[in-house]
């Protein structure tokens, strides 16, 4: 079995092979001067694992592109699986976008392993897919610090809770109540925050406005420091100059999405499965 690396998930795909003792393949990308792309893929092997983050159209190219270069029985890592969040018609019209996705990933792969999709509506649109959990390994790094971990909102609530339960930390979400047409007041549940170091927890950080806002109200009820932590830093538009600009003190990623915030690998637990499942003996 060779593992194929790709250009967004190059130094994660270099821990899983090392930790499975998978070869690379050789692999030759190209951008050509219309933007088209081109994959050329040197393997003798009838087993592969193919490990490519989903953040950009490119992304979804390469891999149908490598598919194509293949032969034999292929397995897809796609550590942040990118379009999860069009998990339903919002609009009469509108492409779901998520769906549309599976359908053309699952018509090549055996199977195909992510790390905290968005939503159960997502993962539903799968046959084949496995979604790990990474909140236990942002408990795991922030064990022995006296952090409350926040969650921005009641939805992210029970991953929140996971990563604290790790921590040994004290955890709650934002609460927002709406005073009048113009006015929402934002407050932590049940946790007193005044003189704390908090730490907000989410599983995406995009444009980083919902932590942003976050942050901006715990500094108003005193917290003495506040970072940020989650498992997929897509960090568009800006979101890093945003979130120190507001006071954001540190931001914690894992390498879903190779970053210099990636400080917190999810290759073993990506090794673990793939050797429990998917690796010939």
């Amino acid at each position: 079995m060779d593992l194929i690396l790709t250009p967004s998930s190059p130094m994660l795909g270099k821990r899983v092979a090392e930790i499975l003792g998978l070869k690379l393949a050789k692999t030759h990308f190209k951008k050509f001067p219309d933007g088209e792309l081109y994959v050329r893929v040197e393997s003798d092997e009838s087993n592969h694992l193919v490990i490519s983050s989903i953040n950009s159209n490119d992304d979804i190219i390469l891999i149908n592109l490598i598919f194509d270069a293949l032969k034999g029985d292929i397995f897809l890592i796609a550590p942040y699986m990118g379009y999860a969040r069009q998990d339903r018609e919002f609009l009469e019209g509108e492409a779901v976008s998520i769906r549309a996705v599976a359908k053309m990933l699952e018509e090549r792969v055996e199977g195909i392993l992510t790390v905290n999709i968005h939503s159960e509506r997502a993962k539903e649109k799968f046959r084949k897919l496995f979604d790990l959990d990474a909140m236990p390994l942002i408990g795991e790094h922030f064990r022995g610090r006296d952090v409350v971990m926040i969650s921005p909102d009641k939805g992210s609530a029970e991953r929140v809770k996971v990563a604290a339960s790790i921590a040994n930390a004290d955890w709650d979400w934002l609460e927002k109540k709406r005073i009048d047409a113009q006015t929402v007041e934002i407050f932590p549940k049940n946790v007193e925050v005044n003189g704390k170091t908090v730490l907000i927890v989410d599983d995406i950080i995009s444009t980083g406005g919902t932590v942003v806002e976050a942050a901006k109200k715990l500094y108003e009820l005193g917290a003495k420091r506040v970072e940020c932590a989650c498992v997929h830093a897509v960090l568009a538009d800006f979101a890093a100059v945003k979130l120190f600009s507001c006071g954001i003190e540190d931001i914690v990623a894992t390498d879903t999405i190779e970053r210099i915030f990636s400080k917190i690998s999810v290759a073993k637990i990506i090794a673990d499965h793939i050797r429990r499942v998917y690796q010939k003996a």
